[in-house]
């Protein structure tokens, strides 16, 4: 009988530790949320000039350069994917983003022309109508 009661106290026991090290993981992962939180709501302060700290510089650069480069990876991919979207002509043929002319009817193939205005803060091309810079998000 002894021999049960002590099985039963030690799965009692495993059973505790198990919950009390459930808890600890999930305290865990809400304070790694919490300082994730906190850490983009700081950086957002940063780049909108709330806070001014010299001592944040160097991450809020090597922030900014993966900005740069999610953006800058994203815009190829775009163009990756708008080469393979075909131009029509309106004598319905197919035209290469190169052509200058329809090599069918002759027309002249004018694609749309936007004007692009640089960030001061990234130097990423954004349309003159932009208002905030489309990589790192200042006013322009």
């Amino acid at each position: 009988m002894q021999n049960i009661i002590d099985k039963f106290s030690k799965n009692k026991t495993q059973n505790e530790k198990y919950n009390i090290n459930m808890e600890i993981e999930n305290a865990q992962i809400k304070k790694a949320n919490l300082l994730l939180d906190i850490g983009i709501m700081t950086y957002e302060k940063i780049r909108n000039n709330i806070i001014i700290d010299d001592s944040f510089n160097n991450i809020c650069d090597e922030i900014l350069e993966i900005d740069k480069l999610i953006y800058n990876n994203n815009l190829k991919l775009k163009k990756m994917e708008d080469n393979l979207n075909e131009l029509v002509c309106e004598c319905g043929s197919i035209l290469k983003s190169e052509n200058k002319f329809c090599g069918t009817c002759g027309k002249k193939i004018e694609l749309e022309d936007t004007s692009l205005i640089k960030c001061t803060r990234c130097d990423s091309l954004n349309e003159e109508d932009s208002v905030y810079c489309s990589c790192c998000g200042i006013k322009l």
